[in-house]
This record gives C-alpha cells, sequence and structure tokens, in this order.
C-alpha cells in the first residue's frame, strides 16, 4: 500500500512539473491552482539555467578565500569555490577526495580540516561547496527539486536568521564503505527537517526541533521536490508536493523551539557528519555532486531585501550584500521582540552582574555612510525605572567619530526620542573591509550605577546620510 501512495505521489508530481514547464507557470507544487495567491520572489528564486551562478543572488563561500566570516565547512570537509558548477540548467556542487587543496589550518569543532583533531596533515582531504543567498526574506513558502550525492555526504537546503536555523532539508546520500558506524540503511532514505535555536540564553536542556521522515526511495536515486512553508502561526514540510508534517507556533512555543520571526538567508550545500561515517578515498573515488533543478521562494506578500535595519527589524542591505547587527555574548545586547516603539524588534540591553569593561553591539562594516560635516543623530530609548546608567556612546568607526549621550535624565518607564548633533570630520570611508564605516552602541561597565540594568533602543536616524537605510 505504501508503494503504491508513493507511487500515485510521484507520478502526480511528474505530471504536474511537466504541466507547470509547459504553461510557463511557477506556482508551489504543493499549490497548483495557487489557491494561497503566492508570488514569486525573484530575487531568490532560481532555475540555474545559466552558463554561470547568478553573482547577483549568489555568493560562493571559499571564493577569492572569502567567507565573509560565515563558516568553512564540517571539517574535516572545507568548502572550496572549485566545487560549484551551473551546467545543464542545474547548480551542482560537488564533494572530492582533494589531497592538493590548501586548506585552512584552523578547526572546526575540534577538527583541523582536511585532517583530524590531532593534526592538519591532509589524511581526511575533502573539499565540498557551498552558496548562500546575497538577501534575506520573512515567512514564505521554499521548494526546491534536487537529487542528494550518492555518497556519504549531505544534501542540504537551508536558512539562518538572527540567532535561529531552518534546516528545510538535510538529508543523507550514502552510508560509506563498511558503515563503520553500524547506521541503518533507512538513513540513505530519510527526509530530515530541523528547526535550530542559537540564542545565547537558551536554556542548558534546550532541545530543538529535529523531525524525520523515511521515504520510499534513497534520496540519491532520483530528483525529488521538498517544499517547506514558513509562516508567522506555522510551519509545514512536504514531499513531491504531498504535505508531510504541520506543526503550529503554539505547540514549538510549549517547547520554547520557535525563534522564527526574523528575516533569513538561504544556503545550499554539501557537508560530512563524522557520526555517519566519513567518506574515504574509496567513497569518493569520483567527486560526488548535489544536483539542483531548481530554487524558489514564494511569498504572500515579498518582503526584502531591505529591511529596516536601523529599526532592528531586518539586516542591512548594503553594496549588493546583506549582514545583520552583531554583538559578542558577553556583551548583552539581543535584537528581540519583547518591546518596540515601532515595527517588532528593538535592541535589548540586560547585562549580568558583576558589570565588567565595555558592552558593544556592532553594524556592519561599510553599512554605514555619512557625508561630511554637522549632522544629528536620532533614537528612541526605554529604561527600565530600576536602570541607573549614566552614559552610553555612539562610535562611528571611520571617520572615528564619538558622540556621548547623557542618560541620567531621561524619563523612565516609556519611551523617549533623544537627539544630538555631532560634526563628521570626513565622510563615511565606504568598502566592505574593516576600514569602513560602522555604528558601534556602547555602554562602559562604570557607567552602570544600579545593580541590575535593563534598557531597549529603537529606530535610530541620521539627519544626512548619503546611503539611507
Amino acid at each position: 500500500m505504501r508503494r503504491s501512495l508513493f507511487f500515485k505521489s510521484t507520478l502526480w508530481a511528474i505530471l504536474s512539473l511537466c504541466k507547470l514547464e509547459t504553461f510557463g507557470q511557477h506556482v508551489p507544487l504543493s499549490d497548483p491552482e495557487n489557491n494561497a495567491n503566492w508570488i514569486l520572489n525573484e530575487n531568490l528564486s532560481d532555475e540555474f539555467n545559466g552558463e554561470e551562478l547568478d553573482k547577483t543572488k549568489w555568493w560562493i563561500l571559499g571564493e577569492n578565500n572569502d567567507y565573509r566570516s560565515k563558516w568553512k565547512g564540517r571539517a574535516p570537509g572545507q568548502f572550496a569555490p572549485h566545487n560549484v558548477k551551473v551546467e545543464n540548467g542545474e547548480l551542482v556542487l560537488i564533494s572530492r577526495w582533494d589531497p592538493d587543496f590548501n586548506y585552512d589550518h584552523s578547526k572546526n569543532n575540534d577538527v583541523y580540516y582536511g585532517g583530524t583533531k590531532e593534526a592538519a596533515d591532509k589524511s581526511w582531504p575533502i573539499t565540498q561547496a557551498c552558496i548562500m543567498s546575497e538577501s534575506f526574506f520573512r515567512y514564505g513558502y521554499m521548494e526546491i527539486r534536487c537529487k542528494a550525492a550518492d555518497a556519504p555526504v549531505t544534501a542540504a537546503f537551508w536558512t539562518t536568521g538572527y540567532q535561529s536555523e531552518i534546516d528545510m532539508i538535510e538529508n543523507f546520500g550514502k552510508l560509506p564503505i563498511g558503515n563503520p558506524e553500524k547506521k541503518p540503511e533507512t538513513l540513505e532514505r530519510k527526509y530530515r527537517t530541523n528547526l535550530i535555536s542559537w540564542d545565547p540564553d537558551k536554556s542548558k536542556d534546550h532541545k530543538n526541533y529535529k523531525v524525520e521522515d523515511v521515504l520510499e526511495q534513497r534520496v540519491a536515486d532520483d530528483y525529488f521536490v521538498y517544499g517547506f512553508e514558513w509562516d508567522k502561526n506555522y510551519i509545514k514540510t512536504y514531499f513531491n508536493g504531498k504535505l508531510v508534517r504541520h506543526a503550529t507556533r503554539e505547540e514549538l512555543e510549549a517547547k520554547n523551539q520557535w525563534k522564527y520571526d526574523v528575516p533569513q538567508e538561504l544556503w545550499l550545500n554539501s557537508e560530512v557528519f563524522s557520526w555517519y561515517g566519513l567518506p574515504t578515498e574509496k567513497d569518493l573515488a569520483q567527486p560526488a555532486a548535489f544536483k539542483v533543478d531548481y530554487v524558489r521562494i514564494w511569498q504572500k506578500e515579498i518582503t526584502g531585501p531591505e529591511f529596516a535595519a536601523l529599526d532592528f527589524e531586518g539586516p542591512f542591505h548594503y553594496q549588493g550584500r546583506s549582514t545583520n547587527w552583531w554583538a559578542p555574548k558577553n556583551s548583552w545586547w539581543r535584537m528581540k521582540n519583547e518591546k518596540a516603539a515601532s515595527g517588532e524588534m528593538s535592541l535589548r540591553f540586560k547585562p549580568e552582574a558583576p558589570f565588567k569593561g565595555a558592552y558593544s553591539a556592532f553594524s556592519p562594516y561599510g553599512a554605514i555612510d555619512l557625508p561630511a560635516g554637522d549632522n544629528e543623530v536620532k533614537f528612541k530609548i526605554w529604561i527600565d525605572p530600576e536602570t541607573k546608567i549614566k552614559e552610553m556612546n555612539l562610535i562611528l568607526n571611520a571617520p572615528f567619530t564619538k558622540i556621548p549621550v547623557n542618560l541620567s535624565k531621561i524619563k523612565k518607564g516609556e519611551w523617549v526620542e533623544v537627539s544630538r548633533t555631532f560634526k563628521h570630520p570626513r565622510a563615511s570611508v565606504t568598502g566592505l573591509d574593516k576600514n569602513a564605516d560602522r555604528l558601534q552602541i556602547m555602554i562602559p561597565a562604570d557607567q552602570i550605577k544600579s545593580r541590575e540594568a535593563l534598557l531597549y533602543i529603537d529606530d535610530i536616524s541620521f539627519g544626512k546620510m548619503n546611503t539611507p537605510f
């Protein structure tokens, strides 16, 4: 009976795809009549019909040795640009045994790239491939038609946003020769989906949402269509257009597993999972290809690439790329939807005693572009009645400009708009490296005069900007 249902589902999916291609339509396979009125987000969708990757939509991790402070791959595998191809109407992401590659001499999860925990000795010289979108979006239906690599590597289509990750698929192509970890053969048929929280303040016993569905065929045997609907009130997963799972926000919130109200960026990649068994040279005697026919993103209302970044509603979109605010874990600055002057998000400061050093949050380098001369900065602030903080600083990086803000006389327990004038000695240094301008929000520990502290910042604006947000 299950095989019959699978055959009918697969046949229906193939016929539907043929129908869609015949009439040049792009609607979700799960909603062929488009009853939900989906709109294709063309900025994020890709048919991969060109001769090379569309660099207005995607960037390749490791190209020109640039990983943009993201990730170099799951060691011992390392992402390498020569493993990304677009050919025959497909994106091809290759994993290979690559002893001649110049591996980074750093560790990921306590393992050297290309090596072991003990040495960067090229004993596991594996290179892989990864691309990411240049822009973010918020809510929608994500669909991919793909074929997993027939090797002990993953085929992954996923997103990351502020302190959050959605793995629409994270499938494993093939058990390694000899099956050293003694995993069941069903691993090659599992459709895996995860919701991962990267909240630094989550409880130590937090459990992420991780589900698996066993298919009738191996994920590396053929092309399949995987769908994931991300709504503000639920998530749904689909296989070949048919609903597989449905979880409501209420169900997920009950387990503290809902962190998904913030814009997300797309990833497509392959990784090695040591707990399933690392591929050997024999496993990768031939390069293993994760093939993607298309990626399509639909929304009921198109969002991005522009978000109100200075209002903390999403990432900055600048110079063709998108990047979020950043703060070290121990800085205690967090973007939260607890209290906002406008929109849904604001920047919260809630440090834990004892207070030490200085606490900072940063915009990306190159995201602030101000002219020379007189200017004004405005923002809104909410300070808890029990909080006593004398002063905070707004700091521009290049040219260096410090703007002190006295907080001691600001009314507490309500949103207050604060304005400060300043003189910018020169125009902002533009670019994408650490020499470019950015905004730093900083509170020195010695300025906190209460035993606890809590405040929120929102709606930052500059009177004059060369490139407004």
